[in-house]
């Protein structure tokens, strides 16, 4: 290991000689090399982590080059873990690289996590991020969550030191969950996100800092805000009894909301106040996402939660039900986009 290279960090006090050869000796799997993909690869690599296996079956399109600045134009047709592992390679050529050029799938999934130290999830395919998450419980391996919605990013460190799984606050994996090529994307927003999961990855394998363990932080681009929820630890959310456990997460129909007695109902709109402004129920009080961990419910009502798909009211539900487990809460089943089908 050539020292020179990584003298800015071995020169940190708490991070040292015997940081860096932490990340020497260590493993770590990147699942897609897309917006997130790209800085988790390349901090990594330029950091000097021992072994980057990156697995994604895609091509570089056009498209990706607004936000996937690992790629150029030249690059367009070609496998992007292959154009990854040779540029990168260029970066840093003291690391092996190794470029997996299929998806994640439940046959693969064993065999490629179980040869790393932590998993990083910069997928937006759903299906393979509840594969991911499951087979990280099944072999005990941490992931490191990264996300995007339009302005807002999501990243949080799951399955590790006793944390909540993906599936404990997201267990519904049923939920058509729509990517950067749908609701669109600013090009900075992925290199912000991926750059604090790559940050989580360190931090993990070197015991350095504090991680986001049971901890989920949302970034706003538009308001540079930052925004950090207490997801729980895994033994809160084994302990307690059926009754409260099974009330959690639990959904509701806009049908039965119309023949429900609303009279002991929080009715939350969890959206921007910008959207919530454009359009909404007039019977739900807007707390957006960001706010929800400082509302206190009423004690002997129930709390009903609306959003446009259904995805941002799990958030609410996975804050509010840690905070208060003998709340009854319930999410509207997909959300505003029902009532537009």
């Amino acid at each position: 290991m050539n020292t020179e290279r990584y003298q800015r960090q071995i020169v940190l006090p708490d991070f040292g000689a015997e940081g860096q050869r932490k990340l020497d000796t260590s493993k770590v799997l990147i699942v897609g090399s897309g917006g997130l993909g790209v800085p988790v690869m390349q901090y990594l690599v330029g950091m000097g982590v021992g072994t980057i296996t990156v697995m994604d079956a895609d091509e570089v399109s056009l498209s990706n080059l607004h936000r996937q600045v690992v790629y150029t134009t030249n690059d367009i047709g070609r496998k992007k873990v292959e154009v990854a592992k040779e540029r990168l390679g260029l970066l840093n050529p003291e690391i092996s690289i190794i470029a997996i050029s299929e998806m994640l799938t439940s046959e693969n999934a064993e065999s490629t996590i179980g040869e790393c130290n932590i998993v990083v999830d910069c997928t937006d395919n759903i299906e393979s991020r509840y594969i991911l998450n499951d087979t990280c419980v099944m072999l005990d391996k941490p992931f490191v969550y990264g996300a995007l919605y339009r302005h807002e990013g999501h990243v949080s460190v799951f399955n590790h030191q006793g944390s909540v799984s993906y599936r404990d606050v997201y267990p519904d994996d049923s939920v058509n969950v729509q990517n950067c090529n749908e609701v669109g994307v600013l090009g900075v927003l992925p290199g912000i996100i991926g750059c604090y999961q790559a940050m989580e990855v360190v931090k993990i394998l070197t015991d350095f800092g504090d991680p986001l363990v049971g901890k989920l932080m949302v970034v706003n681009a538009m308001t540079s805000e930052h925004h950090t929820f207490f997801l729980g630890s895994k033994k809160e959310k084994v302990e307690p009894t059926n009754h409260v456990e099974n009330k959690k997460f639990q959904t509701m129909s806009w049908e039965k909301l119309e023949n429900t007695d609303l009279t002991k109902s929080h009715l939350i709109d969890v959206r921007s106040a910008q959207v919530f402004d454009e359009s909404h129920d007039s019977r739900f009080e807007n707390i957006p996402l960001q706010m929800i961990a400082g509302f206190e419910p009423n004690p002997n009502y129930e709390v009903v939660l609306v959003c446009d798909r259904g995805i941002a009211t799990k958030q609410a539900a996975a804050i509010l039900s840690s905070s208060f487990p003998d709340i009854q809460v319930y999410q509207i089943e997909g959300g505003y986009q029902v009532l537009a089908q």
